[in-house]
């Protein structure tokens, strides 16, 4: 009976950890502390977190991300930080092909300029391992800029790829629904 009850304790305690939690308040940033020290040079506004989760497919975690806005609450048409810490790695191909390939099925109709995203985006873009992140402040309608830890990596100065990069996170028809909820806010964070 005692590893019974210890038994439900533990699938009690794991079970309420992925509960939704609601924050009232998003925390603000303190970007001197979390964002890249590269950025935080280039940019004097604070950022407010949206929300975060954990993208993994299958029983394989990739990164954690998080949403950032100034004001804490996700405009399509406001500047926003899309922070991403890789948990395992993969090279720049990789993380270029699956995007493009998102990017594809969410704007079918789009593909024909796919190749020249993929060859500037392999440019700039590194492979990343455990511990690594990639940075994307991102201005509708204008560009994306790419930042890692340590460096301002390159930028896509094209409205229509912004729009069709952030909607691999930010679309409803997303591969990863709960993920897109949890850095909107609207739901607990997922993956952890």
């Amino acid at each position: 009976m005692e590893v019974f009850n210890l038994l439900a304790l533990t699938w009690i305690l794991l079970h309420m950890h992925n509960q939704p939690r609601l924050a009232s308040h998003p925390p603000r940033v303190n970007n001197e502390d979390t964002l890249p020290e590269v950025f935080v040079r280039n940019d004097e506004e604070t950022w407010t977190l949206c929300g975060e989760g954990v993208f993994s497919w299958s029983v394989f975690r990739f990164y954690r991300a998080r949403l950032l806005t100034r004001s804490g609450v996700f405009s399509k048409s406001e500047p926003f930080l899309l922070d991403l810490h890789y948990l395992r790695s993969l090279s720049a191909s990789q993380i270029v092909s699956i995007s493009l390939e998102e990017m594809a099925r969410l704007s079918p109709n789009e593909t024909f300029i796919q190749q020249t995203w993929s060859e500037s985006l392999l440019s700039f873009l590194p492979d990343v391992t455990l511990g690594d992140r990639l940075l994307g402040w991102f201005v509708p309608g204008e560009r994306v800029t790419f930042y890692s830890a340590t460096q301002q990596l390159g930028q896509m100065n094209d409205p229509s790829f912004v729009n069709q990069f952030s909607a691999i996170w930010l679309d409803e028809r997303t591969q990863s629904p709960s993920l897109r909820r949890a850095l909107l806010g609207t739901s607990a964070e997922v993956g952890v």
